[in-house]
């Protein structure tokens, strides 16, 4: 009897065993099935979407994105907006005037920044050179940085960047971490010297409005030294039409 007892109890085990085992089975498929039409739904949104408007809110550009940009994503996109764009009505224009070829002891080059960021929370603005995309996050509404780097077309190294970081805490500014400092444009300019870390190269301007709210420091990130050189002379044309407040 308990041997009967026990084969039963066998049978109905494996019974149970298969049926949870199709379960599973039919449960992986109506997962793939449902991220399957989730992603082509999204595809979808993605085209229609970039046809109405080139300022979209997803990054999207063909060229690399720099690894400390993929870090800085990560961590403000759990909270914030961070948006993509190129040339459009209502933050870039063509920019025409010609610009003196010196700033802050900076030879310049003023040939190839000829669009025009603008953004109105800070009233930031500055040029920045044809070819180039941007990435701007808001933390509230109101602007936390941007991040310039190469686009599609451009002759630069993707791996190059301009980041530029708006400081609320103006207590914390360090005059002992800059070489040189200047007045220009109503803005007092504070030039770092250029600094080499397993082969990458940076420099940082910190720019104190005074009587604005907020400053903000200006920093380039190049992939090693012949790039960095090679841009050095646009970058501080760049920090020569920045401009923001009232």
């Amino acid at each position: 009897m308990d041997t009967i007892i026990y084969k039963i109890n066998d049978i109905i085990r494996k019974k149970i065993r298969l049926l949870w085992l199709e379960e599973v089975r039919k449960g992986f498929i109506y997962s793939f099935i449902l991220h399957l039409i989730l992603s082509i739904s999204i595809q979808i949104a993605l085209v229609s979407g970039s046809a109405s408007s080139k300022r979209i809110r997803l990054i999207k550009s063909k060229a690399p994105i720099p690894v400390f940009l993929q870090e800085v994503m990560s961590e403000e996109s759990k909270k914030d907006k961070i948006f993509f764009g190129k040339a459009s009505a209502d933050t870039v224009s063509p920019i025409q005037n010609v610009i003196e070829n010196h700033f802050a002891g900076y030879e310049i080059d003023t040939s190839s920044i000829i669009q025009k960021y603008e953004e109105r929370t800070l009233n930031v603005s500055i040029l920045f050179p044809v070819n180039w995309v941007f990435y701007d996050n808001k933390v509230k509404d109101i602007i936390d940085g941007i991040i310039f780097i190469p686009g599609s077309g451009s002759d630069y190294n993707p791996q190059l960047s301009i980041l530029i970081q708006v400081v609320s805490e103006k207590s914390l500014f360090n005059h002992a971490n800059y070489d040189s400092s200047f007045k220009y444009n109503n803005m007092e300019f504070f030039i770092g010297e250029k600094k080499i870390t397993f082969g990458q190269v940076t420099q940082s301007v910190y720019v104190k409005t005074n009587i604005f709210k907020a400053d903000f420091i200006i920093k380039c990130t190049s992939p090693n030294e012949t790039e960095f050189n090679k841009f050095q002379p646009v970058f501080f044309a760049m920090v020569k039409t920045f401009s923001a407040g009232y």
